[in-house]
């Protein structure tokens, strides 16, 4: 399998961007791609435009792929997924839902990507995701790595100490974890429910505590 992908992506890269030879190229290797063990999952019922995305994504972005030990096709997966599963925390996040009438992209028999979503979705990354997209596009993935580290350790236990009043447990890192790292990732209201909060209140700290607290995380990882 390392084999075939590596040629694939060989033949992809070896052709002019745009033309009908890229455009097969790509359709061969996309569907290897489904193919893969290990592609995240979730039963969100918007999951498909997830993975639409990160397919457009694969297709603009795969000159930028890198193969690391220990092998290509975990590579691949692992790079896949970094940026899947953003798309798919999208997914539970209230303020980046998608449209209610989203067609969803298609790739016609040539390998053409139909209704290309570039534009839109980045318009809708927050920053801390714009910041993460792009290491992965520049084959950076130990920063956002560093992050996901940072978030889980938090080291100078700043997200620990911000929280909803008279609810300590429910503090930011938690709810990084359990929103945005974990996957799938939960629901606000079942969290809400679980510390017995009000849904818009635990909804209004995430939003106006929480993610400017990460924001600042993942500026300070923006640079090497």
């Amino acid at each position: 399998m390392d084999e075939q992908l590596l040629s694939l992506i060989a033949e992809v890269c070896n052709t002019q961007p745009g033309s009908h030879g890229r455009q097969k190229q790509l359709h061969r290797l996309l569907i290897l791609i489904q193919q893969l063990p290990g592609i995240y999952k979730c039963s969100h019922q918007d999951y498909p435009e997830a993975y639409n995305r990160t397919l457009e994504w694969v297709c603009k972005n795969i000159d930028r792929f890198e193969a690391r030990p220990p092998g290509v096709q975990n590579s691949l997966v692992t790079w896949i997924n970094g940026y899947l599963k953003w798309r798919i925390r999208d997914l539970y996040t209230s303020d980046n839902a998608y449209e209610q009438r989203r067609v969803y992209a298609a790739i016609t028999e040539e390998g053409e990507i139909l209704d290309p979503l570039e534009l839109k979705a980045d318009s809708t990354l927050s920053l801390l995701d714009r910041q993460i997209a792009q290491l992965q596009q520049q084959s950076r993935q130990r920063q956002a790595e560093a992050i996901q580290q940072y978030i889980e350790q938090d080291p100078e236990g700043i997200l620990a100490a911000t929280y909803p009043r008279k609810n300590a447990q429910c503090h930011c890192q938690l709810l990084a974890i359990r929103l945005l790292l974990q996957q799938p990732p939960e629901k606000i209201a079942d969290v809400a429910r679980e510390f017995n909060l009000n849904n818009q209140t635990l909804y209004s700290h995430w939003k106006q505590k929480c993610l400017p607290l990460l924001k600042q995380i993942g500026q300070g990882f923006a640079h090497p």
